[in-house]
């Protein structure tokens, strides 16, 4: 889009197109402000002499101990300098680049949010063509974001992290993508299980909205231990260190933008997305964008986590705390099914702090009433029933095999299919995954242990305890450089031919990021 506006910043760096009196007097003033050191009065004092460079210099400032409460009032049509994109209800403010590089500049945050041409399409991207939904994430930033910054906070992370989730899942929890990462930080089925996450017929914690931040949490700092580098991590994040260290290796170079031709495709656009949204989620107000509170219809101010060390059900909890039964769902979006059953790990519910009491009060009551409850699952196929997948332009069956986690044989054997030939519109039968299966067959499969054991230069594992003593201790090990079948094997207690026998021909090629299945000495 073009640019005809010359604002503050490009009359600064251009003396020649500047024909104004006393400019050259006002510039320590103005260096000041563009640089952030200007004191609370001199910037009070700038807002009343020279209004009109308020979109330009004034940001919004972090509620702190030495924060500025400044009221910062978007101006009206008649002051702005910067052309306007119409639509049919609103007209958008569209700035130069040099304000933009300035707005993130003065978020001083410890991730080093770059300004390029990349960064400006996908700020272009959410501002002008994607309005509905960056107002429906504002709203639901209003609930969300306090939980991902309390638990940033507990490893290190900078809270502009949390933004991350709206590249992810738009702050869906219930986000799935085709490659079947699931949840609002799009866990893989394998990562959620070396993070600890349960996954089994009645919980599925890549949905959980603190137990799956945890795990992002987890992730984004131990990658930020290997590359020190937030952007790096970032990358890491959405391609796997394998990728990100062949690009690096490639390259010869260690920055996210110098390595970036040598990622994959998408990753190449992942950190400038993140970037984007970053300044979109914090200026939004400069782009005549507010929340939609109509996509908010169930907001608490606080939550309290409740530890379900019996069978309950979701409706006698909502009837006896005083909640509709979707509030209990939306603040439980890990929870499958209605029963909440009996587990070596105990389910930790989400309430309302206010409902607490309540819960404490009614206990006894809510497990009599759930004891003749029926199983209702809220979202995917019970156990045993089929799902009906509707082919799409462009899907072919190896795609749609690899989203279900399923393979082309089991497509073609379940729907009497002698070709891989597809059409637009033809309704495909597809059953439990193999990965749902395998958690479905273990009797006490509901009750496995999800405790995740750290590395410091990569993920390294998660037990999987199963329900009797004599068993031996299941875990998942994630190979890291270096590593041989014989170094896994001594190390955990176990021989070679025991994960062989467990893990197949994954054994043959070893790499750096496989996902082992290990019985540990106990």
């Amino acid at each position: 889009m073009t640019q005809t506006h010359a604002g503050i910043i490009q009359s600064i760096g251009g003396a020649s197109k500047v024909r104004r009196p006393g400019f050259y007097c006002r510039l320590p003033l103005l260096a000041a402000l563009w640089m952030g050191i200007a004191s609370a009065p001199l910037q009070m004092q700038a807002q009343a002499r020279y209004p009109s460079l308020e979109p330009f210099l004034f940001v919004p400032f972090s509620d702190g101990a030495d924060s500025l409460n400044l009221t910062v009032e978007l101006p009206v049509a008649e002051e702005l300098e910067t052309p306007r994109t119409s639509f049919a209800d609103v007209d958008v403010p569209i700035y130069s680049d040099s304000v933009y590089r300035l707005r993130l500049e003065m978020l001083h945050s410890a991730i080093p949010l770059d300004y390029n041409q990349q960064v400006r399409n996908y700020i272009d991207l959410y501002v002008l063509k994607r309005r509905n939904q960056v107002r429906r994430m504002l709203a639901l930033s209003k609930f969300y974001y306090p939980l991902f910054d309390q638990i940033f906070q507990q490893y290190g992370i900078p809270p502009e992290m949390k933004h991350l989730c709206i590249v992810e899942s738009a702050l869906n929890p219930h986000a799935v993508s085709r490659a079947g990462a699931t949840g609002l930080w799009q866990f893989m089925y394998s990562t959620a299980k070396i993070y600890g996450l349960q996954i089994n017929q009645h919980i599925d914690e890549r949905r959980d909205i603190i137990r799956s931040t945890h795990g992002a949490a987890q992730y984004l700092s131990r990658m930020y231990q290997v590359y020190g580098d937030w952007l790096l991590a970032i990358a890491s994040y959405n391609c796997g260190p394998q990728n990100v260290n062949r690009a690096i290796q490639r390259s010869g170079k260690n920055t996210f933008w110098e390595i970036q031709p040598y990622l994959p495709r998408e990753t190449r656009g992942y950190v400038p997305a993140f970037i984007a949204a970053t300044y979109v989620m914090t200026y939004y107000y400069l782009h005549q964008l507010e929340p939609d509170y109509e996509a908010l219809k169930h907001c608490f101010d606080s939550l309290a986590t409740v530890v379900v060390d019996s069978r309950m059900a979701c409706e006698p909890i909502a009837q006896f705390t005083g909640l509709h039964l979707e509030e209990l769902k939306f603040l439980n979006p890990g929870l499958r099914c209605n029963i909440i059953p009996v587990l070596s790990t105990p389910y930790e519910l989400k309430l309302p702090s206010d409902r607490f009491p309540l819960f404490l009060q009614y206990r006894d009551s809510i497990i009599r009433h759930s004891e003749q409850a029926k199983l209702v699952y809220y979202y995917g196929p019970a156990p045993g029933q089929v799902r009906t997948y509707t082919v799409k332009p462009g899907d072919n069956l190896s795609a749609i095999a690899a989203r279900h986690r399923v393979t082309v044989a089991q497509l073609k054997k379940w729907n009497n299919l002698r070709s891989s030939l597809i059409r637009p519109g033809q309704r495909l039968k597809i059953y439990s995954s193999r990965y749902e299966e395998t958690a479905l067959r273990e009797p006490d499969s509901s009750a496995t242990s999800g405790s995740a054991s750290a590395s410091s230069a990569a993920p390294k594992s998660a037990n999987g305890q199963s329900g009797s003593s004599e068993q031996p201790k299941v875990i998942y090990y994630k190979a890291r450089y270096g590593d041989t079948l014989w170094s896994i094997a001594r190390r955990h207690g176990t021989t070679v031919e025991k994960i062989r026998s467990l893990n197949g021909a994954k054994c043959d090629h070893l790499k750096a990021g496989t996902v082992l299945k290990i019985h540990a000495k106990t």
